[in-house]
C-alpha cells in the first residue's frame, strides 16, 4: 500500500482492509506521531543481531510499552542500556503486523538527569584517556594558511553568522553543511554530515583546488544535555579520524565535550574558532604593513645614509690630509737628523775612517808592522801599511808615525 494513506473514516462502512492492509494503514498513520517519551526501562533484551528490545514503565502511573531500537541507532546513541534506568526516547509507535504487538520505535535514548548523564561522561572520557585519544601528541597542526575551511553547524542560528562576520578578510573559501546541534538528536545528523565532509575531502571526492584543508565543528554554549551528540563515541572517532584538522568551537561551561578534547584545536566559541583560522593571517598582515612602512621610509633613509656616509668621507679626508703632514713634518726632522749624523758629513770636518780587512778600527790594538789599513777620507780613500804596531805613546814623533806608503784609490763610500 503507498505511503502515506490516510484512513477516510467517515467511509469507514466502504472499505473492507485486510489485516495486513489496515496494519500497513495504522503503521503510516503512526509514523506520524513521532514523539518524546520517559520512563523507566523494566526489562532488556539483546538480540545476536544487534537490536535492543525492552519495556519501559511510568514511574507516577500505570502504563508499559514495550520498545525497540535497532542496531545502527544503538550504536550511534552512546548509551548503554540497563534495567532501572530513567530515559527520554525518541521515535514513533509501530504494529508488527507477524504478532499484532503494537511497539515504540525508538531512534535515539537519552538518559535523563544530571548524575546519570555526568556518570556516562566520566565513564567514556576515562575510556578515551586510556586510549590516547586526547593525547597532544597525536594532534595535527594546521597549516600555516588556511584558506578552504569545512563548517558543521546550524544555519539557523546566530552562532554561523558570528563565526563568518569574525573570519577576517583574508578571502577564505568556505564549506559548509548545515546540521541540528541540540540534545542527543543531533548525534545522527552531526555524524552524516562529518561523513558527507569526509567524502568530499579524500582522494577522489574533491579537486585538490576544492578540498578543504580545516574542519571547524561550532555551535554556542548549553547544558550538559544540549551538549550530548558532543559526548558521542561514535562521532568523536569519527572527528579523530578525520582526514584534516578539526577545530572544536564548541561553548561549555564545566564539563568540556568529549569531542572538543578529541579535536587537534579546541576553542570555547565559535568567534575564537574564527580567530585562530585567521591568525596566520594576520600575523602575516601585518609583517606586510611593517614592510611596508619601512619601504616607505626608505628613501628618506637612502638620503640619510648618504649625508652620513658624505659626512664621513670628508672627515676622514681630513684625517687623512693631517695624518699625510704629520707624517712628512715626522720625514723632514728625520731627514735633518740623519744628515746631521752622516758619517761622510763628520769626514768633511777633517776625520777619517780606517778599516783593515774592511772592519772599522777603534783601537790601535792588534795593528802589527805591515798591516794594511785603508784610510776613509771626505772625497776617497786611501791604502796605508802599519810600520811601527801597538799603542802609542803619550809623547809621539808625528813626522815618523806619518810615514805611510800612499796608494789612490777611488771613494769607499
Amino acid at each position: 500500500m503507498a505511503s502515506g494513506m490516510r484512513i477516510d473514516f467517515s467511509a469507514k462502512g466502504e472499505k473492507v482492509f485486510t489485516i495486513a492492509e489496515y496494519i500497513e494503514v495504522l503503521n503510516v498513520f503512526f509514523k506520524a506521531q513521532a514523539a518524546r517519551i520517559t520512563g523507566e526501562i523494566s526489562e532488556l533484551k539483546r538480540a545476536a543481531s544487534g537490536h535492543v528490545y525492552f519495556t519501559v514503565k511510568d514511574k507516577g502511573a500505570p502504563g508499559v510499552i514495550d520498545c525497540i531500537i535497532w542496531s545502527r541507532n544503538y550504536q550511534l546513541c552512546g548509551v548503554a542500556l540497563e534495567v532501572g534506568m530513567e530515559v527520554i526516547l525518541e521515535g514513533h509507535p509501530n504494529i508488527y503486523a507477524p504478532s499484532g504487538r503494537l511497539s515504540f520505535v525508538a531512534d535515539t535514548v537519552e538518559l535523563v538527569g544530571e548524575g546519570a548523564l555526568k556518570k556516562a561522561y566520566d565513564e567514556l572520557r576515562r575510556k578515551f584517556e586510556a586510549e590516547g585519544v586526547f593525547a597532544e601528541a597525536r594532534k595535527r597542526a594546521l597549516p600555516e594558511y588556511v584558506n578552504r575551511v569545512g563548517v558543521i553547524t546550524s544555519m539557523k542560528g546566530a552562532v554561523i553568522h558570528d563565526f563568518m562576520n569574525n573570519l577576517g578578510r583574508f578571502g577564505f573559501r568556505v564549506r559548509a553543511i548545515d546540521s541540528r546541534v541540540e540534545g542527543q538528536q543531533a548525534a545522527a545528523p552531526l555524524l552524516a554530515a562529518l561523513r558527507r565532509m569526509r567524502a568530499e575531502t579524500v582522494a577522489g571526492g574533491a579537486s585538490p583546488e576544492d578540498a578543504i584543508e580545516a574542519l571547524v565543528v561550532i555551535r554556542g554554549g548549553g547544558s550538559l544535555e544540549s551538549l550530548q551528540a558532543f559526548n558521542n563515541e561514535m562521532l568523536v572517532r569519527e572527528v579523530v579520524d578525520f582526514p584534516v584538522p578539526v577545530i572544536a568551537g564548541i561553548g561549555h561551561d564545566q564539563d568540556v565535550p568529549l569531542m572538543a578534547l578529541a579535536a587537534d584545536y579546541m576553542t570555547s566559541t565559535p568567534t575564537a574558532a574564527a580567530h585562530l583560522l585567521g591568525r596566520s593571517w594576520e600575523e602575516a598582515y601585518a609583517k606586510v604593513r611593517a614592510f611596508a612602512g619601512l619601504l616607505s621610509r626608505f628613501p628618506h633613509e637612502i638620503e640619510s645614509a648618504r649625508n652620513r656616509l658624505a659626512r664621513a668621507w670628508t672627515a676622514a679626508a681630513h684625517g687623512f690630509a693631517a695624518a699625510l703632514a704629520d707624517a712628512w713634518r715626522v720625514i723632514e726632522v728625520a731627514d735633518v737628523a740623519v744628515r746631521h749624523n752622516d758619517p761622510v758629513r763628520q769626514l768633511s770636518l777633517g776625520y777619517s775612517i780606517a778599516r783593515r780587512d774592511g772592519k772599522i778600527l777603534k783601537s790601535v790594538k792588534g795593528l802589527r808592522p805591515g798591516d794594511a789599513v785603508d784610510l776613509q777620507m771626505t772625497d776617497g780613500a786611501v791604502e796605508t801599511r802599519v810600520t811601527d804596531g801597538g799603542p802609542s805613546p803619550r809623547k809621539t814623533d808625528r813626522r815618523k808615525a806619518g810615514r805611510v806608503a800612499r796608494t789612490p784609490q777611488e771613494p769607499l763610500l
